[in-house]
């Protein structure tokens, strides 16, 4: 396979170079793992970032099934999981600004909700405490669905003393943003956290009219607000960077809700859907890693924070165990090199 380098010249001419530039040491970091990587079937992206700086980015195999289309940087992957961050960094922006509280009543803004949810709070549906239940999955659903659902919901528990790992709750987010600043979910993420982090070819997929010819097959069709976003790896690789240099938020204020997840009985798990985290002994931030699926794409993100280490895998073989192994392979290979 072969690495792309000779795009990184035409890239840093369009995008910040304080993000991305230039690495001598990439062509012999991929060099051993490639043999793996073939071996496996892997098909999808690696990047890696190291001080901000685009170190690869390579693509393997097909954006189809049919192996008509190679894969490139222009390609789109549903990040699953990982997806849940904008809205979260979305709720995070306006309680920064002022415009909204983590203790809130979901109800000041969405409206005929049942009896048992006016309690859940903006806290509760960014933590999965709220008590609301799973979405019930079928193919093509749409936001209006969900929020059926969410209307004729019958709580799990009171909200704020169990945890239920749900993306009603996710649809929900996106529906306060609209309503505190009156323009669809869409906008807000272009105008808010697309632009900045300088985001030119991911979306949200509302409707079939949506569907970007560039998208990756092997994705389930969904069209919820909040849940279903499609990105390049180049754009969540810069979304990932302007997360953890203060230019979306403070990143003090995504630290800080970190911890204090102690209903999901997972204690490395980040309360704000952030993925799962480590710390040292002096509560410092070693790194970080959230993955997600949607059904046979795959994302894994992992931040090194002592590196100023970034990895990005996005996949769409189904196979979501070879992206920790790819990922641990270029760990110990990146170390061993001094990069």
């Amino acid at each position: 396979m072969k690495l792309y380098l000779e795009f990184l010249c035409l890239f840093l001419l369009c995008f910040s170079p304080q993000l991305f530039a230039n690495s001598s040491g990439a062509n012999r970091n991929l060099t051993e793992i490639h043999k793996y990587i073939d071996e496996t079937g892997f098909n999808g992206a690696v990047l890696v970032s190291k001080n901000d700086k685009l170190i690869i980015e390579e693509y393997f195999g097909y954006a189809d099934f049919q192996k008509t289309t190679k894969l490139t940087r222009k390609h789109l992957f549903s990040p699953g999981s990982v997806g849940k961050e904008f809205t979260t960094v979305g709720i995070m922006l306006l309680e920064e600004q002022g415009r909204l509280s983590y203790e809130d009543k979901i109800s000041t803004f969405i409206a005929d909700l049942p009896e048992w949810a006016k309690n859940i709070t903006i806290h509760h549906i960014l933590s999965h405490t709220s008590g609301l239940p799973k979405i019930k999955w079928k193919k093509g659903i749409l936001t209006t669905d969900a929020i059926t659902q969410l209307l004729n919901s019958e709580g799990l528990f009171e909200p704020g003393s169990g945890y239920r790992y749900s993306n009603l709750n996710v649809v929900a987010r996106a529906l306060v943003i609209e309503a505190v600043t009156n323009q669809t979910f869409s906008a807000f993420m272009q105008n808010n956290l697309f632009e900045p982090a300088q985001m030119r070819g991911s979306y949200q997929q509302l409707s079939a009219k949506d569907e970007s010819p560039e998208k990756v097959d092997g994705d389930y069709p969904t069209f919820l607000n909040g849940v279903t976003v499609y990105v390049t790896p180049i754009d969540l690789m810069k979304f990932e960077i302007a997360l953890t240099s203060n230019v979306l938020i403070p990143f003090s204020l995504v630290q800080a809700k970190l911890d204090g997840d102690e209903l999901s009985g997972q204690s490395e798990r980040a309360l704000y859907d952030f993925g799962s985290f480590s710390k040292d002994s002096r509560d410092t931030l070693l790194s970080w890693q959230h993955d997600g699926s949607n059904p046979s794409h795959h994302t894994l993100k992992f931040h090194d924070f002592e590196q100023d280490l970034v990895i990005l895998i996005m996949s769409s073989d189904g196979n979501k165990s070879t992206l920790y192994q790819i990922k641990e392979k270029l760990v110990a290979r990146l170390s061993a090199s001094g990069v």
